[in-house]
C-alpha cells in the first residue's frame, strides 16, 4: 500500500475502508480500487463536459479511464481486478441508476437531490457534495449518526418493501381471483419450494399439496405469472399483474412465498474484524439486492456481476442486517 506515496492507504484512510483481520493485502487493495472507480464515477456527474450535459457514456468512460490507470499502476492486482472493463462500468452505472444515486433522463444523467436518512448509527447518504464524502462501503456513501431506530425512512429512500414477507404474501393472496385452469403450455414452470435452490428456482412439476405458489408460462422472454394451487385434483390459478413480476420483481413474491412456507434460506454472514462477508443462498428481490450491492464490494471482482457473495463494512452490515430482518429475512452468522 506504500507505492506512489501511499496513495491507496491515503484513500482507504480518508474513506474509512479498513482491512479485514484475515484479508490479504491484495484483496484490500482491490476493494479500495473498486471504491475509487465508484467515487470517480460519482464525481463525473459534476464534470465540465464538452457536451451540453453529462451522459451515461461519459460516466462509463471515466470508470474505464480510472480503472485502466490503476490496473497499470498496480500490476499485482491483475489477478483480482475485473478482466473486462465493461463489466465494472456496467456494475457501477447500474448500481447508481437502480438505487437513485443518479437520475437518468433521455441522453443525460444527473446526481440525485441530497437525501440522508439515519438508522442504526449510520446516516445513509446520496446526492451529497463531493467534499462531504467521509465514509464509503462499496460505492455507497454514509456517515455516522445516532438516533433513528425505525428503518421505515431508509426503506422509503431505497424503495424497499415496508411489509414483512409473510404480511406481503398474505396481502397478495387476499386479492387473488381464482379460476380453474383448463390448459397451460408444455413450457410451464413452477416455483421450487424446497432446496437445493442452487439447481434453479423453477421446476417442471407443480406442487400438489394445496400450498399456494407461483407458476409462469408462455414465451421465455416475457412469461405470464400466476398464483396457483391444487384443489380436489384440479389446478386453480390467479393471474399476477405485470408490474408485480417484471424485471425480476417476481423474487419479491417468491421470497414471500418461501418465507411463509418456512423454506427461505437464511442469509449467511462471516465476520472478519472491520469486514463482513455475506453469502446469499437465495437472491433478494431487485431493490433489496441493489441496496445491499451499493454498500458492498463483490467477493470476487474478476467476473461481474457477483450477486450472491458480497462483503461490506461491519458497521454498515449491522444496520442493513436490521433493516432486512425487519422485512422478515433471516441471517445466520458463522466463522470464516
Amino acid at each position: 500500500m506504500n507505492k506512489y506515496n501511499g496513495l491507496l492507504s491515503t484513500v482507504a484512510l480518508k474513506y474509512h475502508i479498513h482491512k479485514g483481520t484475515q484479508e490479504t493485502e491484495n484483496d484490500w487493495k482491490t476493494r479500495v480500487v473498486y471504491s475509487i472507480c465508484g467515487m470517480m464515477a460519482y464525481a463525473s456527474l459534476w464534470d465540465d463536459s464538452e457536451e451540453d450535459s453529462i451522459s451515461i457514456v461519459h460516466l462509463k468512460r471515466k470508470v474505464r479511464s480510472m480503472f485502466a490507470n490503476y490496473k497499470s499502476m498496480y500490476p499485482e492486482l491483475s489477478g483480482s481486478l475485473p478482466y473486462v472493463s465493461e463489466e465494472l462500468e456496467d456494475e457501477i452505472a447500474n448500481q447508481f441508476l437502480n438505487t437513485g444515486v443518479v437520475y437518468h433522463c433521455p441522453n443525460r444523467i444527473a446526481p440525485s437531490m441530497k437525501h440522508e436518512e439515519p438508522f442504526g448509527g449510520i446516516l445513509f447518504q446520496r446526492g451529497i457534495a463531493l467534499d462531504n464524502i467521509s465514509y464509503v462501503s462499496g460505492i455507497g456513501l454514509y456517515s455516522k449518526q445516532n438516533g433513528a431506530t425505525n428503518p421505515d425512512r431508509v426503506k422509503t429512500m431505497f424503495g424497499l418493501e415496508h411489509e414483512t414477507l409473510q404480511a406481503f404474501w398474505g396481502a397478495t393472496l387476499s386479492t387473488a381471483s381464482w379460476e380453474t385452469n383448463l390448459l397451460f403450455e408444455q413450457n410451464t414452470e413452477y416455483l421450487r419450494l424446497k432446496p437445493p435452490f442452487s439447481q434453479g428456482y423453477w421446476v417442471n412439476k407443480p406442487d400438489t399439496t394445496g400450498t399456494v405458489s407461483i407458476l409462469r408460462t408462455g414465451m421465455k422472454g416475457s412469461p405470464l405469472y400466476y398464483l396457483y394451487r391444487y384443489s380436489d385434483a384440479t389446478i386453480e390459478v390467479s393471474p399476477l399483474l405485470q408490474w408485480q413480476v417484471e424485471s425480476y420483481n417476481y423474487r419479491s413474491l417468491a421470497c414471500a412465498c418461501l418465507s411463509t412456507c418456512g423454506a427461505l434460506p437464511p442469509i449467511e454472514y462471516f465476520e472478519d474484524g472491520a469486514l463482513v462477508h455475506v453469502r446469499m443462498n437465495y437472491l433478494l428481490p431487485p431493490r433489496e439486492l441493489e441496496f445491499l450491492k451499493l454498500y458492498s464490494w463483490p467477493e470476487t471482482c474478476t467476473s461481474l456481476p457477483c450477486d450472491f457473495r458480497r462483503k461490506l463494512s461491519a458497521e454498515v452490515f449491522t444496520a442493513i442486517k436490521e433493516i432486512l430482518s425487519d422485512e422478515g429475512y433471516e441471517f445466520r452468522g458463522g466463522t470464516i
